[in-house]
């Protein structure tokens, strides 16, 4: 991964984070934020259990779904505003067309590519990856499968004109604006689902672009991951901002299953394992240090390795593919 350039997207948006809190109360403004009812089951706050307070923005847990969201979130429509001309995520763009951090994300594509071809029928091969960014994972699809035919949506006018640079077809508009000119059989949410206020909204729009017993891959991180049930509020996945929803195995399935798809495969990717080590270890989990000199060697060998954490389900993140009910 390329540290440095992590590091400075976390500096950047955390200033620009910090831009969205009342002085007075060092919590977000309420003229930058609404209160909200559970994302996946709509229970009212009295049935939210506080979590903690992260930098000014506020973590609960739906006692009636077990979903895990940001309560007070950022207004939707400003939301829209930050994706577009923000220096935070701009630098994010960075960090997908970054050397460093595109050798894994080869393999970790081409493995979700391997599971669409476990379920796809040979006439589906439409795709369509939103919110695409700088369109690296197209470029992986167009190499490793020339029997699919990939596209993407971003919004960022960064990422947009990288990924256009590239001769990839990408479309810079929101998916419900793609109803009257394409139809897809795969579609991916790689790290989407989790940054959307109404997630079931992304859901009707697919719908709307979809043909028969279309599939759908989603990845986003995993709530109750070994990761971060070490590093708990310290993971950077808490930011507030940008990630406003936080799926479990239960609540991501149910997210799919309300919206109407069959659940074919659900499991976890990555592991985060270093991170994990230089958490137990007292060393902050994001230092470029890599040290085993603390951890007693038997706890390493048969517990906290990548073969346990992901026959577990303990992997960073959940990935789920569902076929479209019809």
């Amino acid at each position: 991964m390329d540290i440095e350039l992590r590091k400075k997207y976390f500096k950047e948006l955390n200033k620009e984070k910090k831009e969205l809190l009342n002085k007075k109360t060092g919590l977000l403004d309420k003229k930058y934020s609404k209160e909200i009812n559970c994302p996946l089951c709509n229970a009212h706050s009295e049935k939210h259990a506080q979590l903690f307070i992260k930098e000014g923005y506020t973590f609960v847990r739906c006692e009636e779904c077990e979903m895990i969201f940001c309560n007070p979130q950022v207004k939707s429509q400003l939301l829209g505003e930050l994706y577009g001309h923000s220096k935070a995520n701009d630098i994010w763009v960075d960090i997908q067309e970054s050397k460093k951090e595109q050798p894994w994300k080869k393999q970790y594509f081409e493995s979700n590519l391997d599971l669409f071809n476990k379920y796809r029928n040979k006439n589906q091969r439409k795709l369509l990856d939103i919110g695409c960014s700088s369109g690296y994972f197209l470029e992986i699809t167009n190499n490793y499968c020339n029997n699919i035919e990939a596209e993407g949506t971003e919004l960022s006018s960064k990422a947009y004109s990288i990924a256009v640079d590239k001769g990839l077809v990408v479309h810079k508009c929101f998916l419900s604006e793609l109803k009257k000119k394409s139809k897809y059989d795969m579609f991916t949410l790689f790290g989407v689902l989790e940054h959307l206020p109404k997630p079931f909204e992304i859901f009707n729009d697919i719908k709307l672009v979809a043909n028969k017993n279309a599939l759908v891959q989603a990845i986003v991180p995993n709530s109750y991951s070994l990761y971060h049930m070490f590093l708990q509020s310290n993971s950077v996945s808490f930011d507030g901002r940008n990630h406003l929803l936080y799926f479990s195995k239960n609540t991501l399935k149910k997210m799919f299953e309300l919206n109407g798809f069959e659940i074919l495969n659900i499991d976890t990717v990555l592991t985060g394992i270093d991170n994990i080590k230089k958490q137990m270890q007292w060393i902050n989990p994001y230092d470029d240090i890599n040290t085993d000199k603390y951890l007693n060697s038997t706890l390493i060998n048969d517990f906290i390795n990548e073969e346990y954490i992901l026959k577990n389900d303990l992997g960073l993140r959940l990935r789920i593919i569902g076929r479209l009910k019809n």
